[in-house]
C-alpha cells in the first residue's frame, strides 16, 4: 500500500492526543480560575496578578529547565511535569471542596502550574523535531495548535464555566483528571529522545546556558523574532490579565456566559490552527508573519474605542487567527534553525524572554487599568505592537530566512510508526 508523502508519524499523534485532553482541562481552569478570582475579590490587581504569578516562572526557570531538556530524555520530563500538575490541582480542588479559597491560594497555584508548563513546554516543543519530518513542522504545530484551541477553547472553556457554576471544585478536579490521561498517553511513545551529543553537565550549568545565549545572539533572524514576540506577549498579557473584568464590567457579559464568550473567540484560532500550515505554504513565511504581526494592532485599538460585545468578539477572534499563524511560523522556524543537542537551551533563552515580559505585561495592564479604566490597556497594547511589527518587517525577510535554513545543519532522521488509519493527513484531499 502506498503511503502519502504528507502523512505524519504515528508518534506524533499520540502525543497530539495527550496534548488535546490535557487542554481540554486547561480549558475547564482557564474558565473557572479568573471566575473564582473575581468571585474572591473585585480589586483589578489582585485579579491581574493571577496571570502574572501564571508567567513569572518562566522568568525564573526558563533558562535552567532548557540545559535539563538538553540533557534528559523529553518524554520523561513530560510525564513528570504532567503528574505534578494534577497533584498541583487536584490539592487545590479538595481545598475548594471542603474550605474557603482565598486570593493567596490562587496565586501559589497559578505560580505552580506556570512552573509546570515551563518544563512541559520546553520538552514538548524539543521532542517534535524527533518525530515529525522538517518539512511537516508547519502542519504538525498547526494540527496542534488547533487541538489546543478545540479542547481549550470550544470545549474545555463552556464546561468550565458550567462546572464552576455547579460546584467551585468540580473544574479543578476535572483538570487533573485530564493530566492523569495525558501522562499515559506520553508514557505509550516509544523510543528515547534524548538529543544525540547531549550535555552530560560536566561543563557546568552556566557554560551549558552561555553556549544557548550565545548561539541565538550571533543568530539574527531568530534573535529579533524573540524581541518582537516578547513585545507582542507583553501587550497581549497587558489586555488579558483584565480580560475577565472587560466582559463582565464593560461588555456585561455574565460570569455564566464567560466560557462561552472565549470559546466564541477561540473559533479563529481553530481555523488558524487547521489551516495555517498550509497558508504559510501558499503565501510565503514573510507575507503571514507581516500580516499576522500588523493585524493585532488595528484590532486592539478596535476594541479600546468600541466596547460593544459583538465588535470585540469579531476583532478579538481575528487577532487570535493572527496570533496563531504567527505562532506556527516561529515554533517552526525555531525548530528548523537550532541544532538538536542545543535544542533545549538556545529555546529556553528564547522563551525566556519572549515569555518573561508576560508578567511584566500583565502587571502593567493591572495598574493601567485600575488608574485608567478597563480600556486603557488596549490603547497600552496597540503601540507596543507597533513598535514589534517595526522590527518585524524590518529583519524578517524570505531572504533572511532562506539563507537561515540554508546555514542550518541536517535534521535528524524520523522513526515512522504510523498507523494505517493515520497514514494521511486529514486536508490532504481538499
Amino acid at each position: 500500500m502506498s503511503r502519502s508523502p504528507r502523512r505524519l508519524p504515528g508518534a506524533y499523534w499520540r502525543l497530539y492526543a495527550g496534548s488535546a485532553i490535557s487542554n481540554l482541562g486547561d480549558g475547564v481552569l482557564v474558565a473557572a480560575l479568573p471566575l473564582l478570582a473575581a468571585r474572591i475579590t473585585d480589586d483589578r490587581l489582585s485579579v491581574g496578578l493571577v496571570s502574572t504569578f501564571f508567567t513569572i516562572p518562566w522568568l525564573l526557570l526558563a533558562l535552567p529547565v532548557g540545559a535539563l531538556v538538553d540533557r534528559a530524555d523529553r518524554r520523561t520530563v513530560l510525564v513528570l511535569a504532567d503528574t505534578y500538575r494534577a497533584v498541583l490541582v487536584g490539592g487545590l480542588a479538595a481545598v475548594a471542596a471542603f474550605a474557603d479559597v482565598q486570593m493567596w491560594m490562587l496565586w501559589l497555584l497559578a505560580f505552580g502550574l506556570g512552573a509546570g508548563e515551563v518544563f512541559f513546554d520546553s520538552a514538548s516543543t524539543s521532542i517534535l523535531p524527533a518525530i515529525v519530518p522538517a518539512e511537516q513542522l508547519e502542519r504538525a504545530n498547526g494540527w496542534r495548535y488547533s487541538a489546543e484551541v478545540a479542547a481549550n477553547t470550544f470545549i474545555g472553556l463552556p464546561i468550565g464555566s458550567a462546572l464552576f457554576a455547579l460546584a467551585v471544585w468540580l473544574p479543578f478536579g476535572v483538570d487533573a483528571a485530564s493530566f492523569v490521561v495525558a501522562v499515559l498517553l506520553t508514557m505509550s511513545l516509544r523510543g528515547r529522545f534524548r538529543a544525540e551529543a547531549a550535555p552530560d553537565g560536566k561543563a557546568g550549568m552556566r557554560r551549558e546556558l552561555a553556549e544557548g545565549f550565545g548561539w541565538l545572539r550571533r543568530h539574527r533572524l531568530l534573535r529579533n523574532m524573540a524581541v518582537a514576540l516578547g513585545l507582542t506577549n507583553l501587550a497581549f498579557a497587558a489586555t488579558e490579565s483584565t480580560f475577565v473584568l472587560f466582559a463582565t464590567e464593560e461588555l456585561g457579559i455574565d460570569e455564566g456566559w464567560f466560557g462561552v464568550l472565549v470559546g466564541i473567540i477561540g473559533a479563529g484560532a481553530l481555523v488558524a490552527g487547521i489551516l495555517g500550515g498550509r497558508i504559510v505554504e501558499k503565501v510565503g513565511r514573510r507575507f503571514a508573519v507581516v500580516v499576522a504581526s500588523f493585524a493585532p494592532i488595528v484590532t486592539m485599538l478596535a476594541i479600546g474605542l468600541l466596547p460593544i460585545t459583538w465588535w470585540a468578539v469579531a476583532m478579538t477572534t481575528v487577532q487570535a487567527a493572527m496570533t496563531t499563524v504567527w505562532s506556527i511560523v516561529a515554533v517552526s522556524l525555531r525548530q528548523q534553525l537550532v541544532p538538536a543537542n542545543l535544542f533545549g537551551r538556545v529555546n529556553g533563552v528564547y522563551r525566556w524572554f519572549i515569555w518573561g515580559a508576560m508578567p511584566v505585561g500583565g502587571f502593567v495592564g493591572g495598574i493601567v487599568a485600575a488608574r485608567f479604566g478597563l480600556r486603557a490597556p488596549y490603547f497600552t497594547a496597540a503601540g507596543v505592537l507597533a513598535v514589534a511589527y517595526l522590527i518585524i518587517i524590518g529583519t524578517v525577510t524570505e531572504r533572511a530566512i532562506g539563507q537561515a535554513l540554508a546555514d542550518a545543519a541536517p535534521p535528524p532522521p524520523v522513526a515512522d510508526d504510523t498507523p494505517v488509519f493515520l497514514e494521511r493527513d486529514p486536508l490532504d484531499d481538499f
